[in-house]
């Protein structure tokens, strides 16, 4: 891991601020946050544009929502900002398609809170950093890392690509390895698509227990899994004790935790692992709870002590994720062995560490 090499890479926020003219391309929350940025950085924007087919009569933030071919009449060359994020095939070769014409970026937007990566946050976890890429087990893992890490600083696609390893399912498939028995917890359940995957992935599973905060995802969730026996739905958000909190209930990746003392939002129940599991056995923990990863972890300490689950953890919704998640991991069990995997995402969404107790050498 060079850090240095890093620290050395220019910031996306200033290679927006210093490319010329910029558009935005996308609307909604993340162009909201982009522009605001833009504000605090001096970056002008020249522009707001949607794809072909998806422009409506209709404006944004004052900017008149144009369309790409409308955009490239009118300014030629521009830089273009991506303010959205996709997994689909198409989607994603639509923008390798726009990559060619035009420099694009993908500015960092954390998903929770309000920090954003920059060169004084990676300089300031130096240390950290070198403690968390020696906790990974194989060099695909470091290979991601520093692909990630880079990406996060520049915004740059062609380094994002050189990070995506495998398919999110073929990945937890090949490391996580369910097998005949498994008590499965998912912590972050959505609709109840990941549960439903891992009873055809492993159908002589022991239990499920599905945590899903957002009522409407929970109703989508307990209708889809209907059709299975043995799981558990928790309509609570996964944290590190029993409590109340505030819940935006937004459906979707905007559906977050938004107060740790008096409810902001909807008050919602929040659940340790550790009190629903009552001293029973898990095997394996799915966590993608929108940036609460950490009080997640927190609030399954005895079961991950106890019983050394295999685990999948999001890392990609806070900013340093990708460094204070493994040390959390060995801190909660030294035995882990952690590897890091990048499904194929614009932008580095679904990044997952995969920890096993388990030594898994033919990854390597």
């Amino acid at each position: 891991m060079d850090i240095n090499g890093l620290l050395d890479l220019p910031e996306s926020w200033e290679r927006l601020k210093n490319c010329g003219r910029v558009l935005i391309y996308g609307t909604g929350n993340a162009c909201e946050r982009i522009l605001d940025r833009f504000g605090v950085c001096g970056t002008e924007c020249a522009g707001i544009f949607a794809s072909d087919g998806f422009v409506r009569d209709r404006s944004f933030r004052g900017y008149r929502v144009m369309s790409l071919s409308e955009a490239e009449e009118r300014f030629g060359e521009f830089t273009v900002c991506c303010a959205f994020g996709s997994q689909l095939p198409e989607v994603m070769a639509q923008i390798d398609r726009l990559s060619e014409r035009h420099e694009v970026i993908f500015p960092d937007l954390p998903i929770a809170g309000e920090e954003f990566f920059s060169r004084e946050g990676l300089e300031a976890r130096r240390e950290r950093l070198e403690e968390a890429a020696a906790l990974f087990a194989d060099d695909m893992s470091l290979r991601v890392l520093d692909c990630l890490l880079s990406f996060k600083m520049t915004g740059d696609l062609r380094l994002l690509r050189r990070a995506f390893t495998d398919s999110t399912a073929a990945d937890f498939a090949r490391l996580i390895q369910p097998r005949a028995g498994d008590v499965y917890a998912d912590l972050g359940a959505y609709n109840g698509d990941t549960a439903e995957q891992f009873a055809e992935l492993c159908p002589e599973y022991g239990h499920i227990c599905a945590f899903e905060p957002d009522k409407r995802s929970f109703r989508k969730c307990v209708k889809r899994l209907m059709g299975h026996d043995r799981i558990t739905a928790v309509n609570a958000c996964a944290w590190s004790c029993d409590r109340i909190l505030g819940f935006s209930q937004s459906a979707g990746r905007q559906s977050q935790i938004t107060g740790q003392g008096s409810p902001v939002g909807s008050p919602t129940a929040a659940r340790a692992l550790d009190s629903v599991l009552a001293g029973g056995r898990c095997d394996v923990i799915k966590l993608d709870v929108e940036g609460a990863e950490r009080e997640a972890l927190a609030g399954a300490d005895e079961t991950i002590r106890r019983f050394s689950p295999r685990l999948a953890v999001s890392a990609y919704h806070r900013p340093y994720d990708l460094i204070d998640l493994p040390l959390q991991l060995k801190a909660l069990n030294g035995g882990y062995r952690l590897y890091l995997r990048q499904p194929p995402y614009y932008p580095a969404w679904d990044s997952c560490i995969y920890a096993t107790v388990e030594n898994y050498s033919d990854f390597a």
